[in-house]
């Protein structure tokens, strides 16, 4: 069955690259890609895709040499989640600049489609004027757009850039807990039911305050945590 293929496939055919690596250093060599398809050409025999990840777009083209790779190729469309594998050869004088990956393509051989997908309610490109309401219904499908994959990115790159300089100053990383009990004063508590005390609520940490100085008090000199605070107050970038 094809659900069968697509699980050899992805069991026994490992990437080897993402679609943001390829250079013009790579041609000749046999690559495994996976990924979604960001745009379809039919140039009237050869099939150009540009095949998208977390780290880039790589572009691949199916020629009709290979048959069955072409017939499936000319029915893909924007955002099936696939699998290919074929040979990098350079693009020529038809570098393009505004690619990492503009110096090649990859000439496909073997394609596989993992899921097909329904058209998206907006395209999934950079820029967008879709309402932001759309979007955060959507936001599985808003994430995959490049401009807020880069936030996530860059979030995580700075965490980890934290918590690096603090181990190498002596902190230790502990945890805090995030439920406690109401303490009244200071930010409003968010409340949490207590399902064996019927009556009884948790409150959702407003602050860590508390536990790092127990943690203080216990010899834990040096402290960090990247925490999160819930306050029962208006939404501000600056609070949650």
């Amino acid at each position: 069955s094809k659900s069968d293929m697509a699980s050899k496939f992805i069991s026994e055919v490992k990437r080897t690259h993402n679609n943001g690596e390829l250079k013009a250093a790579d041609v000749g060599k046999e690559v495994v890609l996976f990924g979604w398809v960001q745009y379809r050409r039919d140039h009237g025999g050869a099939v150009f895709i540009d095949l998208r990840d977390r780290f880039g777009l790589t572009q691949v083209v199916f020629e009709p040499d290979f048959k069955e790779a072409h017939e499936i190729a000319s029915s893909l469309r924007s955002e099936w989640c696939i699998g290919i594998r074929g040979k990098v050869a350079s693009r020529g004088k038809n570098v393009n600049p505004d690619m990492a990956t503009g110096e090649i393509e990859v000439r496909g051989h073997e394609v596989q489609v993992f899921n097909k997908s329904e058209t998206p309610p907006f395209l999934i490109e950079d820029k967008v004027d879709t309402a932001e309401e759309k979007r955060l219904a959507y936001r599985f499908l808003d994430l995959r757009r490049a401009p807020l994959q880069h936030t996530l990115i860059t979030r995580s790159k700075m965490n980890a850039h934290t918590r690096s300089y603090f181990v190498d100053h002596g902190f230790l990383e502990l945890e805090t807990p995030f439920m406690g009990k109401y303490t009244p004063g200071g930010a409003r508590n968010f409340l949490v039911p207590s399902r064996l005390n019927p009556g009884k609520f948790y409150a959702l940490a407003e602050s860590p305050q508390l536990f790092k100085q127990l943690y203080m008090v216990s010899g834990f000199d040096r402290y960090f945590q990247i925490v999160k605070c819930f306050r029962d107050e208006d939404l501000r970038v600056d609070r949650q």
